[in-house]
């Protein structure tokens, strides 16, 4: 059932449908199978042209949320077939899912991914992607106590080393890290003592980097991420004990 239709500014609308259809789906409002509502009801739902829906249905479509049919409409896909690295899709998921499940598996991600990728950068990064990464880490060193800065610092530092890999089809995989890094880091690194912790493990990773060990620069990006995981854990058992 869809919801009252909210007001969106006129710069917005394709985006705004999108992100309400989006949205709708991936909190279950629409089923898998299920036809969502004619065009009349959608261009009477939104107040906007007939342009924009359709539109609006093509970007849900090429995310893997919707297919059209002949003679049948417009259906929800089952959620095998969403494009899970697509940043609205993320975005979607962690306002809706229970922030435990979607860390946790967003966490397990990381460590699949990002160790192999520090391995890759430490071969492979050009110079102006080892001072990009430098830069990304001077970022955290000065900020430790601002969490805000802290955060978008530490953000491209991981996003800098996924680039230094040179591998295209790790680049979409950033938009899940950026997801995971920017929920858990409000949970594992809400003060300046977590954020100097962290700064000792990122520093081990740009060493090995900057020193061309591959080796070193997987295991340091390893350490990390299983100190991640393991202050996630510790504040998600005190989360649920909460509840």
């Amino acid at each position: 059932m869809l919801l009252p239709r909210p007001a969106y500014p006129s710069r917005s609308l394709h985006g705004q449908v999108v992100r309400e259809i989006g949205m709708q789906i991936v909190e279950g409002d629409f089923k898998p199978g299920e036809a969502l509502p004619d065009e009349g009801t959608l261009l009477a739902r939104f107040d906007v042209s007939r342009t924009v829906v359709r539109e609006s249905l093509k970007v849900l479509a090429a995310k893997g949320l919707v297919e059209s049919r002949p003679k049948v409409g417009t259906l929800v896909r089952p959620s095998v077939f969403w494009n899970r690295l697509d940043p609205d899709i993320l975005g979607w998921q962690a306002t809706n899912q229970t922030p435990g499940v979607f860390l946790e598996s967003l966490t397990e991600v990381r460590k699949i991914v990002e160790p192999p990728a520090a391995k890759l950068a430490a071969a492979r990064a050009t110079p102006a992607e080892i001072e990009a990464i430098a830069g990304a880490y001077r970022g955290m060193a000065e900020h430790i106590a601002d969490i805000e800065a802290f955060m978008d610092a530490d953000i491209r530092f991981h996003a800098a080393i996924l680039e230094a890999s040179h591998n295209p089809f790790l680049q979409p995989v950033t938009h899940a890290i950026r997801a995971a890094m920017l929920s858990s880091l409000r949970i594992t690194n809400r003060d300046a003592a977590l954020n100097k912790h962290s700064v000792s493990l990122h520093q081990a990773v740009l060493e090995g980097i900057m020193a061309r060990d591959p080796n070193r620069a997987e295991r340091a990006m390893r350490r990390h991420l299983d100190d991640t995981w393991s202050r996630l854990q510790i504040n998600l058992k005190g989360a649920r004990k909460t509840l």
